[in-house]
């Protein structure tokens, strides 16, 4: 009895080491599903390890976008698998806010190329954020984001961003607490002297008027190479403008 056992024993490992091994490949492939736009489930395949990504964050009703601060400031279409990123541009866009207003971060994570599914697809690329380093406000110093000039004053304190590429002029009063868009056309410009004015889809009117001058905002020690005064409800605000590539000394 012994011995048969022993036979039958050994007949099973030769049979095993014979027999042809099949080679499984395995794929780290994870269905990631955004529970606000349950449309866009993107089956995503991880081919890289996660790198850093910096750039200007969306999000608002079917959008959920990120341009990229390097580059050709590629945008991508972004799928938050840390979970988080949301509740971080909530919390850190800036208050008064308007609808689809950026935000400046850094995340980590990979791109997975182009989606097929839902408004995914309208991008050329996936962005999977696995962790997020930081998420602030943008400000005149960030590199991506292309305001031809931010105007602001204080008592009461505004600020005015001109923002050709989303074709809009923004103007916010913090302590109205309110923000009104308005659609951006260009300046006709005379002698150092920018005019803009436009319309809001509400029909309210504002005109900017922006002079190549030195300028103080009397609550720092820096000077401005240029001056601001809106006028909008009837309303006029005064104080000092930065244009898009303007250097300052100050660490502020």
């Amino acid at each position: 009895m012994k011995t048969y056992i022993l036979i039958v024993v050994t007949a099973v490992i030769l049979q095993s080491c014979s027999s042809p091994q099949q080679k499984v490949e395995l794929t780290d492939t994870t269905t990631i599903v955004d529970s606000n736009t349950p449309a866009d489930s993107v089956a995503v395949e991880k081919t890289n390890s996660p790198i850093v990504f910096k750039g200007l964050y969306t999000f608002g009703n079917e959008v959920r976008t990120f341009r990229d601060c390097s580059g050709n400031k590629t945008v991508y279409w972004v799928v938050d698998s840390s979970a988080n990123l949301q509740a971080r541009y909530e919390k850190t866009n800036r208050f008064p806010a308007y609808p689809y207003e950026s935000v400046y971060a850094e995340v980590k994570g990979y791109l997975t190329g182009k989606s097929t599914m839902g408004y995914a697809s309208e991008y050329e690329n996936v962005l999977v954020v696995t962790d997020i380093i930081k998420v602030e406000p943008k400000n005149f110093k960030t590199e991506c984001y292309n305001y031809e000039f931010i105007a602001l004053g204080n008592e009461p304190f505004w600020s005015v961003d001109i923002i050709p590429d989303e074709k809009r002029i923004v103007f916010k009063n913090v302590g109205q607490e309110k923000a009104l868009e308005f659609i951006h056309k260009p300046a006709t410009v005379s002698a150092g002297v920018y005019r803009y004015e436009a319309t809001s889809p509400g029909n309210k009117k504002i005109v900017v008027i922006i002079r190549k001058e030195k300028c103080s905002d009397g609550m720092s020690d820096r000077e401005y190479n240029y001056s601001a005064e809106v006028i909008i409800d009837g309303t006029t605000f005064k104080g000092c403008a930065i244009k898009k590539g303007d250097q300052f000394n100050d660490q502020s």
